[in-house]
């Protein structure tokens, strides 16, 4: 089996290089030329430089059999633009590459979000959809190119698979476990509110297990499924268990209307004087302080996914991976 990875180095493409080279997969990455290769490093990956950006400047190596596009902007803060160029126009110039190639792959995965079913709901699916999180030009760009993808199924027959998985955290994950986990280092409150909603945890294992269900269980073309652990955390449990073991107990509780109103000045301060995002936002406070749980059975009945739920294991293995990444001074 030979796959090819679209964003290999990223948190979720690295994890799927390194999970699918351990079940004797031979592995091929599509990085940036600017890219960070930190987290592929030991890795017998081949790499393959360029930008779907651009079609001109990346093609597919000859012989593989798998596709997995996992490159994405994560952004709840990007613009239309930005998330048109970085979410829709990647895929459609990967399929056009694909679609150009003698030998069609025998699957493409691709990475989308369970944000396209909506947030602050119960067992939420397509049947019984949360939320709207379409004001967000992530989300809608992932409906789009999800639109796109299974159009590309019934008119052309591309064998796409699309993985909807939900909050997705684990090690080498460099954007929100890591600023989560220097937020305890500096004794920040992460608790906002009671804290006692679950919330659709995704450890990046789970989702590395659903992808090679995906991409091998035969039958399942033009489908998409949500992955999430069985058993969900809830926010207080999930932040305390990386509070704990970074030696840090919250004491101050932040009531929500605390939250809603730093998100509200951080909001203004980006307005006259935009630098970076802010870390608070309206949406961010909303997703921690109400529940929002996903209906896995259809994953676990079609593609037989288990999901691993030692959330205690979990959470060790994110602190560690943290701890080793500050002592060799890659996280600063």
């Amino acid at each position: 089996m030979k796959v090819f990875i679209t964003g290999a180095n990223g948190f979720i493409g690295s994890s799927l290089c390194r999970f699918l080279l351990a079940k004797g997969w031979e592995v091929h990455g599509l990085v940036r030329p600017t890219s960070d290769l930190h987290n592929l490093e030991g890795l017998p990956v081949h790499l393959y430089t360029g930008d779907l950006r651009d079609p001109a400047s990346f093609t597919i190596p000859a012989g593989i059999t798998h596709v997995i596009h996992s490159a994405s902007i994560v952004s709840d803060n990007a613009n239309e633009s930005t998330c048109r160029d970085n979410i829709y126009l990647l895929a459609v110039n990967l399929v056009a590459k694909l679609r150009a190639l003698p030998q069609p792959p025998q699957r493409l995965l691709y990475i989308s979000t369970a944000l396209v079913l909506g947030y602050n709901g119960q067992g939420i699916s397509e049947q019984r959809p949360g939320e709207s999180a379409m004001f967000l030009a992530y989300t809608r760009f992932k409906v789009k190119t999800e639109e796109f993808l299974k159009q590309q199924w019934q008119e052309h027959g591309l064998p796409v698979v699309i993985l909807r998985p939900g909050d997705v955290y684990g090690p080498y994950d460099r954007i929100s476990c890591a600023q989560m986990l220097r937020g305890c280092e500096r004794k920040l409150p992460l608790i906002v509110g009671h804290g006692e909603c679950r919330f659709g945890f995704c450890y990046i294992d789970n989702l590395c297990q659903a992808s090679l269900l995906a991409l091998t269980r035969p039958g399942i073309e033009g489908r998409a499924y949500t992955v999430t652990n069985g058993i969900l955390p809830t926010w207080k449990e999930f932040f305390s268990g990386l509070q704990r073991r970074m030696h840090y107990r919250q004491r101050l509780r932040v009531p929500a209307w605390v939250a809603y109103l730093v998100a509200a000045v951080l909001r203004t301060i980006y307005w006259i004087r935009p630098s970076s995002p802010p870390l608070i936002n309206y949406y961010r406070v909303r997703r921690i302080t109400t529940e929002t749980t996903y209906d896995i059975s259809q994953t676990v009945h079609d593609l037989g996914y288990q999901p691993d739920d030692r959330t205690e294991l979990q959470f060790d293995e994110i602190v560690a991976w943290y701890l080793r990444e500050r002592k060799s001074g890659y996280l600063t």
